[in-house]
């Protein structure tokens, strides 16, 4: 769910509450971290509030030490009959998310509860629309990561091809043509790898198509065979048909980065479980191991850019993987099992 649907959401409870009680404004006000300023949503009835009034709620001069917490609180006016009242939604480090209400008399409790009822319905997706910024941030940060990573690479690729080209025009035999010309076929792959992850960071670079989940899961394994032989390491997988619309070289990015880490956390002998089961709108995927699991590992932080317990690790395989499925409009997430290992599960609409 984006942060515009989101917002739309809380409009639409906004306007349903508005329509419910005498009031003159509502005003749902929350913190947008990702752009450091306020965000307001308001349903107002036919008229302006005074000037003094909207003057003194922007100033927030009113605002306590502590906001009641999803508790409707008024506020003293000098505006005759007309009240405003407050509730708290939450609070980040510096700001309070709050519900102001300027009604044209005192409410009934009745009224009051049936606020209350509505705040807790704008605070869980409020919840969301903040953590929906969190992944913006994140997500802004792969982004100039990636691009920094493309502008570094490219030039000293380019030079390997030059090189190796140079070295195929004075090949004193064939096999030294053979291995120049092998580099240059690893240097062309590598690019074209470096542009599609480049793409990676656009959604609007997505080409969605029908793929089978099998035949996209095949052809990582089939990549990932060596690593698996190396470890005696099996795949179990269901043989389900499963037609998914997705983006098939990069959905394949983010099962090579599930299965290589679970090749690397695996013991020899050991079992790499994939699974998917089927809703009517959707698809829950999964892909577990028996390593040790994420016990040392804040799983918060997986999926930022540059956290890593791998050695060696970047730190950009999981975020990678997670702007892919974000992109998608589906979610990842991970955990550790009872039984021992980790699990990574992706949940996409179908």
């Amino acid at each position: 769910m984006s942060s515009a649907d989101i917002r739309q959401l809380c409009q639409s409870q906004i306007d349903r509450l508005g329509e419910k009680l005498p009031v003159l404004d509502v005003w749902l006000v929350c913190w947008n971290q990702l752009d450091n300023r306020h965000d307001v949503l308001s349903y107002r009835r036919n008229q302006q509030p005074a000037g003094e009034f909207q003057a003194y709620l922007e100033s927030e001069r009113w605002i306590a030490e502590n906001l009641s917490f999803l508790e409707l609180m008024p506020l003293s006016l000098n505006m005759g009959e007309s009240q405003a009242y407050v509730c708290g939604l939450g609070k980040t480090d510096t700001h309070w998310d709050y519900l102001l209400l300027w009604t044209e008399q005192h409410i009934s409790h009745f009224q009051q509860d049936l606020v209350k009822e509505y705040a807790q319905l704008l605070q869980h997706y409020l919840t969301l629309y903040q953590e929906n910024l969190r992944q913006r941030a994140k997500i802004q940060l792969l982004e100039q990561t990636l691009q920094q990573a493309e502008h570094q690479l490219r030039n000293p690729l380019s030079l390997i091809r030059l090189y190796a080209e140079t070295i195929v025009l004075g090949a004193e035999n064939e096999e030294q043509k053979q291995q120049a010309d092998c580099i240059c076929q690893t240097a062309d792959e590598i690019s074209s790898s470096l542009g599609n992850l480049l793409s990676c960071a656009q959604q609007a670079s997505l080409c969605p198509k029908d793929h089978s989940l099998l035949t996209l899961l095949e052809t990582v394994v089939a990549l990932l065979r060596p690593g698996l032989e190396q470890k005696n390491l099996t795949v179990v997988m269901p043989n389900t048909p499963v037609s998914l619309t997705v983006d098939g070289w990069q959905f394949e990015q983010v099962l090579q980065n599930l299965l290589d880490n679970a090749i690397y956390v695996s013991p020899l002998k050991g079992t790499i479980t994939v699974d998917w089961h089927i809703f009517q709108y959707a698809i829950l995927i999964t892909v577990s191991d028996q390593g040790p699991g994420l016990d040392d590992v804040d799983i918060e932080k997986l999926f930022d850019p540059f956290y890593s317990k791998r050695v060696g690790g970047t730190g950009l395989g999981l975020a990678i993987a997670k702007k892919i499925i974000l992109d998608h409009q589906g979610s990842i997430g991970a955990e550790t099992l009872h039984r021992g290992g980790a699990r990574f599960s992706i949940f996409l609409p179908r």
